[in-house]
């Protein structure tokens, strides 16, 4: 490295005396000492730029009078105040020193050391170390036939589907995301993998515990865990239970070995035609003229856990479907959820508050039913699998989904609206049932009835919980829902004409749910009083034959209604009940010989002790006016 003197600065001067000259070979206003200004530039300044820094060597000020020290000058005691420094005329100490031209790496980092109180330059990164075990919400590790590692996800986001979400130990998670496939032909309905059930659970398996990863280090078996410092908490981390480890260098595959596991095929539902949700075999999916068959809708990886021990076993439920093009963009659920080995054989119940509701927990609901015996006679508990307090909801081309799996849960204290269509035809059904069937099936699409049972027969009845922790066994904290259903329609309501039936029937319906804050003001816990079904009042629908395929005598053309459904939470709760006690009553008492000489004894009461007392009042009053 060619290095060269630098320019002479002479020490113990003061080098920026005049710090406005900032510009060369010109003269900058208002700076009287810039040697670039002439004597007629000066004339026309206004003023003269004062340094900002002003220098004293003045050390004798009583401490008294500072009020703030912003100085740029550090002050040191050296005795009790007699004497002081005046004036100082030692220049080594007014000024800085020289400093020295760095030229080498070594003197560099000597002055950085010496001076830094910090620095941007990268540090040494450590190795990646793994817990021994998983905590909560640590992400959930997997590993391929490729040997290559990485986290179980689960997609999430609207409007697209985003595949880098974790499953997070312990955390129960749930998601809804949309594909935005553009279109369906065989070769997207076969050959996509988000379609393919198999690709969520072959060729991949589930890490039980991350004792994996410093147990086999590059392929190598390692007897004595890497000591990590993740964490604190002591545990017990289970040995291998396939092959005995007899050496520290044998080689063990990452993928297949007892710290790993497969998925397992928990449970298959498929949604029918009629948009319920049965059992079905598990298949690829095929397509077929315009829809492909099997693909799947939703997603769950259902795992069992032993605390720290971690992952003892790992399920995987699918729910598929048939789709066409209609369908497109498809909107897919996924989720996780875990359970604990001590909870396998035990039934779980999930509340929505302890007592109270929380904002945001499903509103519980299900059907009342009697179960008679001989020895208990007639029973009554609720059953919360067979119905569910939902709203409708629409598919991305606005078609109402009506089936149990695509409706949306009606949470606590969350006001909601939704609007789709109803697609009707005269398939099947003649014209003066009509109104009648069309009216039956708004009823069921609004209050997401599963069967004509649950509707028509009076000895089942659908009721809320009152509560979050409602006991189902006991029925009598449980509400029943009011229902103010349209009436049934008559002949007057049904007018049949050339083109078609025209309907006066009800479009929409409004949950009406009110609620009470109950227990303690600084801690109230809301409780549902009732709950309502108010039906829109009656208006007409008229059949309109239109398209190219309206022909006489064609029944199949489908129709569009725009239905309404919508949630208010009405909150209900009375003020506290304010309590004012009664006012104390006064109990004058005096002396037993107050009155005394006017009264001789204490005991006497007759009529000349209150004769004297009368006179001694007169007197008083006399005296004082």
């Amino acid at each position: 490295i060619l290095t060269f003197d630098p320019s002479s600065v002479a020490a113990n001067i003061d080098l920026g005396r005049c710090w406005c000259d900032v510009t060369g070979n010109a003269c900058d206003i208002n700076c009287c000492c810039d040697t670039d200004c002439d004597q007629a530039d000066i004339t026309s300044f206004d003023r003269c730029k004062e340094s900002p820094i002003s220098v004293d060597s003045q050390y004798c000020v009583q401490e008294e009078v500072i009020l703030t020290d912003n100085s740029v000058y550090t002050s040191q005691k050296t005795q009790d105040g007699l004497f002081c420094i005046y004036k100082d005329n030692n220049q080594a100490r007014n000024y800085y020193s020289i400093p020295d031209m760095i030229n080498s790496l070594d003197t560099f980092n000597f002055y950085r050391d010496r001076y830094a109180s910090f620095t941007y330059s990268p540090t040494v990164s450590a190795d990646t170390t793994y817990a021994q075990f998983y905590k909560v919400g640590d992400p959930v590790f997997v590993v391929y036939e490729d040997l290559t590692s990485g986290y179980l996800t689960i997609p999430q986001g609207e409007p697209n589907c985003q595949s880098n979400n974790p499953v997070s130990y312990l955390v129960d998670q749930s998601f809804k995301c949309t594909r935005q496939m553009r279109t369906l032909d065989a070769n997207s309905c076969e050959n996509t993998p988000y379609l393919n059930a198999s690709s969520y659970l072959t060729s991949v398996r589930i890490v039980k515990t991350p004792y994996l990863f410093t147990w086999i280090i590059n392929g190598t078996e390692v007897t004595t865990p890497i000591p990590t410092t993740t964490t604190t908490t002591t545990t017990t981390t289970p040995a291998p239970t396939t092959v005995a480890v007899t050496t520290s260098n044998e080689q063990r595959s990452l993928y297949n070995n007892s710290y790993t596991m497969e998925f397992e095929m928990e449970r298959v539902e498929c949604v029918d035609g009629n948009g319920l949700v049965v059992g079905c075999s598990f298949n690829a999916p095929s397509f077929n003229t315009s829809h492909c068959n099997n693909a799947v809708l939703g997603v769950e990886y259902h795992i069992t856990h032993d605390g720290s021990n971690g992952i003892t076993r790992a399920g995987v439920r699918l729910l598929l479907g048939s789709i066409q093009a209609s369908d497109l963009p498809l909107t897919q659920s996924y989720g996780s959820s875990f359970t604990s080995v001590n909870e396998v054989n035990k039934t779980i119940t999930e509340r929505s508050g302890n007592p109270g509701y929380i904002v945001g927990k499903p509103v519980r609901a299900g059907v009342l039913v009697q179960n008679s015996t001989l020895a208990l006679g007639d029973r009554y508990a609720i059953v919360e699998d067979m119905y569910n307090l939902t709203i409708i909801r629409g598919s991305a081309t606005g078609t109402c989904l009506t089936d149990s799996a695509n409706r949306e849960q009606i949470n606590f204290g969350i006001n909601m609206v939704s609007g789709c269509l109803i697609r009707f035809n005269l398939f099947n059904v003649s014209a003066d049932q009509y109104c009648s069937a069309m009216q039956d099936t708004v009823i069921d699409a609004m209050e997401g009835v599963v069967d004509t049972l649950t509707r028509d027969d009076p000895t089942i009845q659908r009721r809320v919980a009152t509560y979050g922790n409602s006991n189902p066994l006991v029925p009598g904290d449980w509400v029943q829902i009011l229902r103010n259903a349209p009436t049934q329609t008559t002949a007057q309501d049904t007018t049949v004409t050339q083109e078609g039936p025209k309907c006066t029937i009800s479009m929409g319906m409004h949950t009406e749910i009110l609620y009470a804050n109950t227990g303690a003001l600084a801690n109230p816990q809301p409780k549902i009083i009732g709950v309502s079904f108010k039906y829109e009042p009656k208006q007409d629908i008229i059949y309109t034959c239109a398209g190219t395929r309206c022909t006489a005598g064609n029944t199949d053309v489908d129709q569009s209604y725009e239905v309404r459904h919508s949630v208010t939470f009405i909150d209900a709760s009375q003020p506290a009940t304010g309590y004012v006690g009664e006012p104390p009553v006064f109990l004058a008492k005096v002396p037993y010989d107050f009155f005394y000489p006017f009264i001789s004894s204490s005991t006497r009461t007759g009529l000349s002790s209150y004769l004297y007392l009368v006179i001694f009042i007169f007197l008083c009053s006399n005296v004082l006016s």
